[in-house]
C-alpha cells in the first residue's frame, strides 16, 4: 500500500504538562491501569492513567534509557546510564545488577524490552551519536549477560512477534530494521533485513512494537509519523503526528487497543509554536489490539 492511500488517524494529546526532553520506553501495566515512560535526559520515570489523569514523575538522579515490568515483584528492571538495575518505587530504590559498556564512558543504555520468556533485551548507544559502539544485550533472571546484535551507533527496540519466534532490532542511524529467528533459549539466527528506510522523508526508525496480527508499528524520528508494516514488509497504515520526533509506541488502555506514542523535544527550538507539543505523549484508538507487556522473570 502506498502511503498516499494508507489509512489516517488523528492522535490525541495524553499529557499536556511536563513535556519530555527525550521521552522513551512506554510500558502499559494492565494490572494497575498505568502507563509508564521515561525521559532519558532528565532521568525521570513518568506515569499516568490511560486518559492522562493522575500524571506524575519520579527523578532518579541519573539517565534512564528504558524500563520493563517484573513478573512476580513490584517495580521494574531498567537500563540506566551504563548498567542494568532493579528499580522499586515508594520508597525509591535502585539496585544495579549488571554493568553495561562500563569501559566505554561515552556509551549509555537506550531502548529495551522483555521477551515472553522473561529475559531483558537492552541496547546501548554512543551518547554523541558518532561511533558504532552500541550493542543489544540479553540479560536473564540467573544474572547471565550476553552481547548479541551490533555494533550500531544507536540501537532501538527490540520488538517481538506474537508467537515469540521473531525479534526485530533497530539500527536507527543505519535506517534499517533487522529481523532474527529467536529460539526458546534466547539464541538468534536467520538474520535478514526486515526494512530499510533510505528515503529521507522516512526519517530514522526508532522504537517499535508488534500488534496481535504480527504487524510492526514503528516510530519515525524526524518524520512526524508512526507506520504499520505487515510481517512481509508491506506498508499498511500511517499515523501522522503534530510533532517531528516520535520515539516509541506501545499498546495499552481498554482491551489493549490504544496505541500510546512518546515523543522528544531534544534539539528543537522551545520558542517555536510548531514545537509546542514536542515531548508530549499521544494516543490513538485502533481496531487492532496489542500484546500485554512481557515481564522480567526475576
Amino acid at each position: 500500500m502506498e502511503e498516499s492511500t494508507a489509512a489516517r488517524h488523528t492522535p490525541r494529546l495524553v499529557t499536556a504538562s511536563a513535556p519530555a526532553v527525550l521521552g522513551e520506553s512506554p510500558v502499559w501495566d494492565e494490572r494497575t491501569g498505568t502507563l509508564y515512560w521515561v525521559d532519558i535526559e532528565r532521568g525521570e520515570l513518568h506515569h499516568c492513567r490511560a486518559d492522562g489523569s493522575q500524571q506524575g514523575a519520579i527523578r532518579l538522579g541519573q539517565r534512564i534509557g528504558c524500563i520493563a515490568l517484573r513478573r512476580d515483584q513490584p517495580g521494574f528492571i531498567a537500563g540506566l546510564e551504563r548498567s542494568i538495575a532493579l528499580l522499586t518505587l515508594d520508597p525509591l530504590e535502585i539496585r544495579p545488577v549488571a554493568p553495561l559498556d562500563a569501559h566505554l564512558l561515552g556509551n549509555r543504555c537506550n531502548d529495551g524490552k522483555c521477551d515472553a520468556e522473561g529475559r531483558f533485551w537492552v541496547g546501548t548507544c554512543d551518547g554523541a551519536f558518532r561511533d558504532a559502539t552500541g550493542w543489544f544485550f540479553r540479560f536473564d533472571a540467573a544474572g547471565a549477560l550476553m552481547r548479541t546484535v551490533g555494533p550500531f551507533i544507536c540501537t532501538n527496540g527490540p520488538a517481538f512477534s506474537p508467537d515469540g519466534r521473531r525479534i526485530y532490532c533497530v539500527d536507527s542511524y543505519g535506517k534499517v530494521i533487522h529481523q532474527y529467528a529467536l529460539s526458546p533459549s534466547g539464541e538468534l539466527s536467520e538474520q535478514k533485513v526486515f526494512k530499510r528506510f533510505d528515503v529521507e522523508d522516512w526519517g530514522y526508525p526508532d522504537g517499535l512494537t508488534c500488534d496481535l496480527s504480527g504487524c510492526l508499528w514503528i516510530a519515525h524520528w524526524g518524520a512526524s509519523r508512526v507506520s504499520r508494516f505487515s510481517p512481509q514488509g508491506e506498508l499498511l497504515d500511517v499515523i501522522h503526528l503534530p510533532v517531528a520526533q516520535p520515539t516509541s509506541c506501545t499498546f495499552g488502555g481498554p482491551a489493549l487497543k490504544r496505541l500510546f506514542i512518546t515523543t522528544a523535544s531534544q534539539g528543537l527550538s522551545a520558542g517555536s509554536n510548531a514545537n509546542r507539543l514536542a515531548g508530549a505523549v499521544f494516543a490513538v484508538d485502533l481496531e487492532v489490539g496489542g500484546l500485554s507487556a512481557a515481564r522480567f522473570d526475576g
